[in-house]
């Protein structure tokens, strides 16, 4: 199953781990261009720190990243978003994955059609999470 999660302005991990843990989510994909934040909570290298303590691997696919500043996904570089998303599609086979980025409301941002890409891919499951 491919969920996503935006964090938005969320002052705590409740929800996501909440998520991490309802979902069995066993890799957080992290689809920003810059895994940073205006909180630092929010930072890679944090969030690597938060979801090993659950057992929970985390990922930076900047690759998969967004240079359009809206919803409609274009990816710093195509063929690397390409083999990128051959990879994410590989960690799928066997686990289910949470495409994070920094948009609360899915319906504006660019993890949505990264989601789609994976869906055709794989034809798993899709769940945008609030």
């Amino acid at each position: 199953m491919i969920l996503t999660f935006g964090y938005g302005n969320r002052k705590n991990y409740d929800a996501f781990l909440d998520y991490l843990k309802a979902f069995n989510v066993s890799c957080v994909i992290d689809v920003r261009l810059s895994p940073r934040a205006w909180s630092r909570k929010w930072y890679g290298d944090t969030l690597e720190k938060l979801c090993a303590s659950k057992n929970v691997q985390y990922i930076a696919k900047s690759a998969l990243g967004n240079l359009s500043g809206c919803h409609h996904w274009v990816p710093p570089e195509l063929e690397e978003a390409e083999q990128t998303l051959s990879e994410v599609a590989k960690i799928l086979e066997t686990n289910n994955i949470l495409l994070l980025c920094a948009e609360m409301d899915s319906s504006k941002c660019h993890r949505v059609e990264v989601a789609s890409k994976l869906q055709d891919l794989t034809h798993a499951s899709v769940k945008h999470l609030p």
